[in-house]
């Protein structure tokens, strides 16, 4: 195959962004990827299968907002980074949420002594006297 510039240069692959044939004088490596001159000046090339950051981002706020921390990483290919934050998020998450409920049945707990304490005086208090009044006579 012949570069579309140079057609008598051999080409060495093909544009990653118009897909046409190019030589070595024609190609720019661009991380990994073969991209013509001509594309390279019109101006921003398209990267085909490149995540967008944006969505990306998204995808990892509100995934782990509902828990799911991670799936923004392997959205963007990054999957060992991303189990190893989804598999710790809900390890967290879990942990956070047995001691909130402890703790709240604590405080709950400690919040009803004064009540619990007042029954417990009172309601003996008035039985004992309503059984001294009916004992005394008293009705």
């Amino acid at each position: 195959m012949k570069c579309y510039v140079h057609p008598e240069a051999d080409s060495i692959g093909l544009c990653t962004s118009c897909g046409r044939a190019i030589c070595e004088k024609c190609s720019v490596d661009m991380q990994g990827k073969l991209v013509c001159r001509q594309c390279l000046a019109s101006g921003p090339v398209s990267r085909e299968g490149e995540t967008n950051a944006n969505t990306a981002f998204l995808i990892e706020f509100v995934g782990g907002f509902f828990g799911l921390l991670g799936i923004g990483y392997m959205y963007a290919g990054r999957v060992n980074d991303g189990v190893i934050r989804l598999v710790l998020w809900l390890i967290y998450n879990i942990t956070a949420y047995i001691v909130i409920a402890v703790l709240t049945a604590v405080l709950v707990g400690i919040i009803c002594i004064p009540f619990q304490l007042a029954i417990q005086v009172g309601v003996p208090l008035w039985s004992a006297n309503a059984l001294k009044k009916d004992l005394m006579g008293y009705s």
